[in-house]
């Protein structure tokens, strides 16, 4: 290489050094400060901080849903050394006498909720890859409030009932924190905090010490029921049992492939809420409408009609073509309108459907948004059924028949009810005409030193009932409960409130059903029958007659709720 060359060769080199150091110097000096900002926002991290949810109270204020701290321990390994799973196994050996399903769940859900000591943190924390945090749960008073609270699940999800409806309300506001982290993963500074708003307490309707007495007195008959108290003047809803009910804290704790398993193959079906989420023939509970129907298309209350236990059902010719008989095989003699209800005879009504028809019927079921749901403050409401020509054809595809108009004239057939479909019914027979909305939400208040904010009653329908026929259809539905007599001539239900404290208005209901099971049990009514302050109705599937299952339970929870009232009252003057 000559001379010449060289001299380039190295003048080349020097200037690439040159120009490098110089760009390295550059970079060093005007955008020092560029890149240390870059580097600080990469180790800033926001963190969300959860509001506590409010609690849920009954109307006298016990607690009914509330939150319990635990902690959570989330794993980042994929497995664990010989030496973490026994110091595992020692820390969860003192909650539990499985040690080993805690340590599955911890490595193959990588999450475990869990109640922990302080000592035990420590101890656990120090396993590389772990992670302890805290949390809040759901804690409920029992399985009785499930159909109404519903539940909030593991991950704060609220999935069911009042929990879903009014998560607005209970929810509250997230905060968040801006904090400083170190390369390792651990919180360095905390450059700003803004502390997560409570959600508010809401106060229901219910009487919990009734809702829980309504429960345990349908658990000593052991099959499937739902019964409903309200106050039909505004609505509010005393008490809402569906037996049997799911524990809603197994969701709120985490549930288990087993738990999970042993709830939806219980054939008793304890998820549904059985008092607004099923449907079942309503049989005679039905038949005070149909006695209002009657009255307003001009029959008089004073027309009577001989039962002897079998109606025929005759063509043009005169001829026999089907036969329907009373539930009293011997009748009960001459009947008009009052004695129809008391002793409930089916040949009263097979003759008033077919006077009125299927059309004229479905007409008024119309009026009354009989096939419309309540409107109840309250997840899962499914429709009620009043079949007629039009409902036939879309369902099935075929024409109505005359027969049909019979069974649909003492609640069977097509018709299908929820429970709290039959005490909408009721509420309007007990008001003269009024549906006051029904609701389990009493108010709600963010904290003591707010004014709360109440729930306002709202009567969602009217319908101005004569005076006369409510006369007549009231003192039908009294003497189902105070006329003595036997089966042809005394009240359904007097045996089982002959000693009753106080005037009860209502109705007995043995629906048959198909499969050779028993009949579906009913009963509903209302108290003081001159001047009502509750409505109940009380629902026994395949329970057998009404007189015999759900007239009692109603007696049971009406006598509660006249203690519960009492004590209530006596609470308020102590007070004074």
């Amino acid at each position: 290489m000559n001379e010449s060359r060289f001299k380039l060769f190295v003048t080349i080199i020097f200037l690439s050094f040159f120009i490098l150091i110089s760009r390295a110097m550059y970079i060093q000096i005007f955008h020092n400060s560029k890149y240390k900002k870059e580097v600080e926002e990469l180790s800033t991290k926001i963190i969300t901080l959860n509001p506590i949810r409010g609690n849920i109270y009954d109307k006298n204020g016990i607690l009914l849903a509330w939150n319990e701290k635990i902690y959570v321990i989330e794993n980042f390994n994929e497995s664990f050394s010989e030496k973490d799973i026994q110091l595992l196994k020692n820390v969860f050996s003192t909650i539990t006498d499985s040690p080993e399903t805690y340590i599955d769940k911890l490595i193959f859900q990588k999450k475990l909720n869990i109640k922990l000591t302080p000592a035990n943190i420590k101890q656990i924390s120090n396993i590389k890859g772990i992670r302890v945090s805290e949390k809040y749960i759901r804690k409920y008073k029992d399985n009785t409030i499930y159909p109404i609270i519903g539940y909030v699940n593991s991950e704060g999800v609220p999935l069911y009932g009042v929990e879903k409806l009014y998560n607005n309300i209970l929810e509250g506001k997230p905060g968040y924190q801006i904090v400083k982290i170190t390369p390792g993963g651990r919180i360095d500074k905390i450059l700003e905090t803004v502390d997560p708003i409570k959600g508010k307490d809401l106060y229901l309707t219910i009487d919990y010490n009734l809702q829980k007495y309504i429960y345990d007195e349908m658990e000593k008959y052991k099959k499937p029921g739902a019964v409903i108290m309200s106050n039909p003047n505004d609505g509010s809803i005393l008490a809402l049992v569906s037996y049997p009910s799911v524990e809603p804290n197994l969701f709120s704790s985490g549930l288990s492939i087993q738990e999970w398993k042993k709830i939806i193959y219980d054939t008793k079906q304890p998820l549904i809420n059985r008092a607004i989420s099923s449907v079942y023939a309503p049989g005679s509970v039905i038949k005070p409408f149909f006695a209002l129907i009657g009255l307003e298309e001009g029959i008089s209350p004073e027309s009577t009609i001989v039962c002897d236990g079998k109606f025929e059902l005759k063509n043009s010719q005169g001829n026999v073509i089907a036969e329907y008989y009373d539930w009293n095989i011997f009748g009960h003699g001459v009947t008009d309108l009052v004695k129809s209800l008391r002793v409930s005879c089916n040949l009263y009504y097979y003759n008033l459907g077919l006077n009125l028809g299927i059309d004229t019927m479905s007409s008024y079921a119309k009026l009354f948004r009989l096939n419309d749901k309540t409107g109840i403050d309250l997840t899962g409401e499914i429709n009620s059924v009043f079949p007629d020509r039009v409902w036939k054809k879309e369902t099935f595809g075929k024409n109505w028949f005359i027969g049909e108009t019979i069974l649909t004239s003492i609640g069977q057939g097509y018709m299908q009810f929820t429970p709290i479909g039959i005490l909408r019914l009721y509420n309007i027979l007990s008001t003269k005409g009024k549906y006051y909305k029904f609701h389990v939400l009493n108010k709600y208040v963010k904290n003591i030193y707010e004014k709360p904010v109440v729930y306002e009653k709202k009567l969602n329908f009217t319908y101005n009932i004569n005076p006369v026929y409510y006369f007549n259809i009231l003192k039908g539905l009294i003497e189902v409960t105070t006329f003595p007599g036997n089966s042809s001539n005394g009240g359904t239900a007097y045996h089982v409130f002959k000693d009753f404290n106080g005037l009860v208005a209502g109705k007995t209901g043995t629906a048959e059903v198909t499969g050779g099971k028993s009949p579906h049990s009913w009963f509903a009514g209302f108290m003081p029958a001159n001047n009502p302050e509750v409505s109940i109705v009380a629902f026994v599937e395949n329970g057998g007659y009404g007189s015999e299952v759900a007239a009692p339970i109603a007696r049971k929870a009406l006598e509660r709720y006249l203690l519960e009232k009492d004590l209530e009252e006596k609470n308020k003057l102590s007070k004074k």
